[in-house]
């Protein structure tokens, strides 16, 4: 069975891994004073934050089904006989059930959507997995399976640079941004069971990361886990300094550095950095695909 393995934009951290693989991607979008750019095809991250930080109306929005219907006709007609695409988490997005109403009307049988719970390197983490099943030549029926299984809630942690973004996608209301801002506060973020929940907040930035990464690692050892530390438009220092705290605690171990997806960068805002715990490939880290 000729089987194609798909995702979206969701889970890049650099726009070249993928591109060396045979792994079709799905590009999101994120509207810009009511223009529609196509993350990695027409707009980049600079570009993106050049419109928020200079206070430009940014929205994400679900593509339309028939962009949808499109973009798997399109890789059918190339003779694949089966697709297995991975979605952004249900959490965060309305993407798994549009594509699932997608499947199930036009390719039934033929396309798997599997909700990844996740964003970024997790996300990739799955992907990368599916395709060297696939390339392994492994049972679609197994690698569905394992795939399911890997899916788990897997660190995720982000700290923006401010309450800006989240006032404006309605995740913070102004009265609390405005508090924040005055207070010098900044909310520490979390994935939990696929969504990204505010879990404390915090003045020192730098000591919020090195708490967390402290503890992390005596649950996930880099043996078994790939570590990422990632942002958008990321005060340098800060970033440096984050990255450092990993390699302290995992010794040897060489860091894997990139970029938010765009989608989360429209939600977060520009100064957001994340540090990002994945389970390894197959006993391979993410850097051995990079």
């Amino acid at each position: 069975m000729n089987v194609l393995v798909s995702t979206d934009t969701s889970c890049i951290v650099n726009y070249d891994v993928l591109k060396k693989y045979n792994v079709s991607v799905f590009p999101l979008n994120v509207i810009i004073d009511g223009e529609e750019f196509l993350d990695g095809v027409t707009i980049t991250q600079d570009q993106l934050k050049d419109a928020m930080r200079g206070e430009k109306d940014v929205k994400t929005s679900t593509p339309p089904l028939g962009e949808i219907y499109e973009y798997f006709e399109n890789l059918f007609a190339k003779g694949y006989d089966h697709i297995i695409h991975f979605t952004i988490s249900s959490k965060l997005s309305s993407m798994y059930e549009l594509f699932c109403n997608v499947a199930k009307q036009h390719f039934d049988g033929k396309l798997t959507i599997i909700d990844s719970y996740s964003i970024s390197t997790i996300m990739l983490s799955h992907v990368l997995y599916a395709y060297e099943e696939v390339t392994k030549g492994t049972a679609l029926e197994e690698i569905v399976e394992n795939v399911k299984k890997r899916i788990k809630n897997n660190p995720i942690v982000f700290v923006p640079e401010n309450l800006t973004a989240l006032k404006n996608g309605g995740r913070l209301s102004p009265a609390a941004a405005a508090i924040g801002t005055i207070l010098g506060i900044k909310p520490v973020i979390v994935l939990e069971d696929g969504a990204l929940e505010k879990s404390e907040v915090v003045r020192n930035v730098k000591r919020a990361f090195s708490e967390r990464i402290a503890k992390l690692i005596k649950d996930y050892p880099i043996s078994a886990y790939d570590w990422s530390v990632i942002g958008f438009d990321p005060i340098e220092n800060t970033i440096n300094y984050v990255i450092d705290q990993v390699k302290q605690v995992a010794k040897d171990y060489n860091v894997i550095t990139g970029v938010l997806p765009i989608n989360v960068c429209a939600h977060c805002g520009p100064g957001t950095i994340g540090v990002i715990v994945s389970p390894k490939i197959n006993g391979k880290s993410v850097n051995e695909f990079m």
